[in-house]
């Protein structure tokens, strides 16, 4: 009786491993339809016309548009895109300003700062760089949110 129970146990350990190891096939088409166009790199190194076109031609084949709704809504993807362009470049204009701002802040420090803070300053970047300065993940909004919600009182039972 011994024996026919481990056996029995031992092929359902065998069928269970063999059921797990296999792969299932995944239709991966229902991510890249909802993928939005403005996050992919292809993109951003377009033409205004090219992204509108993009645009429109992706919503034609969702909305099946006529020959004068295409045109009208090629007309607002386009006046769209030349907005994109512009801000997209007053923005690295911003950003570049913003990084020569930082450099001369950086170079300000440097003249105050020691060497030993100067090299304590570099770990403490590094360190924040790879995420150790953070602590465990979530630790610190777990710990707010318990606080907020156990009310610090003694109890009078005794």
């Amino acid at each position: 009786m011994k024996k026919a129970l481990s056996l029995a146990v031992l092929f359902a350990g065998i069928s269970l491993a063999t059921f797990a190891q296999e792969q299932k096939e995944t239709d991966h088409t229902f991510k890249r339809e909802r993928k939005h166009p403005r996050m992919e790199k292809k993109i951003t190194n377009r033409t205004p016309e090219e992204m509108a076109k993009v645009k429109t031609d992706h919503l034609d084949k969702r909305l099946k548009f006529t020959d004068a709704q295409r045109a009208e809504v090629y007309a607002v993807q386009l006046e769209q895109a030349k907005r994109v362009v512009v801000h997209r470049d007053e923005m690295k204009k911003m950003q570049s300003k913003w990084r020569e701002e930082m450099k001369g802040s950086q170079e300000k420090m440097e003249k105050i700062l020691t060497p030993e803070q100067k090299e304590q300053l570099k770990e403490s970047y590094a360190q924040h760089r790879k995420g150790k300065a953070k602590g465990p993940r979530g630790e610190f909004r777990k710990k707010g949110t318990i606080e907020r919600q156990v009310p610090a009182t003694e109890s009078t039972e005794g």
